[in-house]
């Protein structure tokens, strides 16, 4: 768990922890209700819980397709940080990730992780599009166009061959293969 300073702290015991404002410091225990343990630098001690904040413990999950059905799971942390699911743990999720894409995420079965492959999207030209601005695609009817963004519900970004460009939506059906 992590916290945030609120306040400077200046430690009056040789068991307490000496911090600044702003400072994130790694919360080890919590002993009571007032005092927790914290390391900051690589130096432990005891701080007074009324002078942090508690940062929002992220939590991670991910789902896999196995067989017909999916299997969730959800990424641990240990009290260094490190990340796991069973017992490797690793200084971060990408460093878990990447493990998993040769190793099964599964007890269960042979899962591996992998990007998921992005559909392409064709569309043809029903009609010719002469560009009127720079940026613009021109379309000769009957072109297919391989759909880059449809974020605008009126302007999408595709590309024929190497030319990319804006274009009417409308000027689009759906290409059946």
């Amino acid at each position: 768990m992590e916290a945030v300073a609120k306040h400077d702290f200046n430690a009056t015991a040789e068991d307490e922890l000496s911090f600044r404002k702003g400072q994130v410091l790694k919360i080890l225990n919590i002993e009571d209700s007032d005092w927790y343990r914290a390391e900051l630098d690589s130096k432990e001690g005891f701080i007074p819980s009324n002078y942090i904040e508690m940062k929002n413990h992220e939590r991670f999950f991910f789902s896999v397709k196995c067989g017909d059905g999916i299997q969730h799971f959800k990424v641990l942390r240990d009290t260094q940080g490190k990340f796991f699911l069973w017992v490797k743990k690793f200084n971060s999720l990408n460093e878990l990730i990447d493990y998993h894409r040769t190793a099964t995420v599964s007890r269960s079965h042979d899962v591996k992780l992998k990007d998921i492959e992005k559909e392409e999207v064709l569309v043809q030209a029903m009609y010719d599009f002469k560009p009127q601005e720079n940026g613009e695609l021109e379309l000769r009817r009957g072109d297919i166009i391989t759909v880059l963004n449809r974020s605008d519900k009126n302007w999408w970004r595709g590309k024929i061959g190497a030319r990319k460009g804006i274009f009417p939506a409308i000027y689009v059906v759906p290409y059946n293969r």
